[in-house]
């Protein structure tokens, strides 16, 4: 996979591998924390921690506000970023390199910040779902086939996150 950011507004993936495509198109569903109360619990924390001195009233009254409030506004813009992501992905071409096929997507710059947050919530997500290690970078080949893949898919969106935030986001 070759990322490339454009002067024109765009940033494309190039290059991308029919296992790499597989990976990216697995990203909406990656990214759903349903049935996984460890990263739905990470991703809608409470606001109050644990060890916060409150009493049981306050705690839950903080507690129903957020969830109220707060939590549905967050799912809501979790979906949509989703949704873009979803759009984006739908929008591969075929190409050639090499003689090997492969795909390409070209994506505007304006998406970037939804790729970012698609990419996070399926880590988090991922992370819990498979108990992956904690640090980046530690491949765990665990013979189990769906947690080797998980780690894969969870490296892969890793590098995608680094590259948008370095080369696409924080450019002067």
């Amino acid at each position: 996979m070759e990322l490339i950011n454009n002067d024109d507004g765009t940033w494309t993936l190039s290059k991308v591998s029919e296992l790499e495509h597989l990976m990216l198109s697995r990203l909406p569903e990656s990214a759903d924390s349903t049935g996984c109360e460890e990263a739905g619990n990470r991703l809608f924390p409470s606001p109050i921690s644990p060890e916060a001195d409150f009493d049981n009233e306050k705690k839950s009254s903080a507690d129903s506000d957020w969830k109220e409030y707060i939590e549905p506004e967050l799912r809501v813009e979790f979906r949509d970023s989703l949704k873009i992501v979803a759009d984006d992905l739908g929008k591969a071409q075929m190409a050639k390199d090499e003689e090997v096929n492969c795909y390409e997507f070209n994506i505007p710059t304006a998406h970037a910040d939804y790729w970012c947050s698609a990419l996070n919530q399926a880590r988090i997500v991922i992370h819990y779902r498979y108990n992956l290690p904690d640090e980046d970078g530690v491949l765990d080949m665990d013979p189990n086939p769906e947690k080797w893949m998980a780690t894969l898919q969870s490296e892969i969106y890793g590098m995608l996150m680094e590259f948008l935030i370095k080369k696409v986001l924080w450019v002067a």
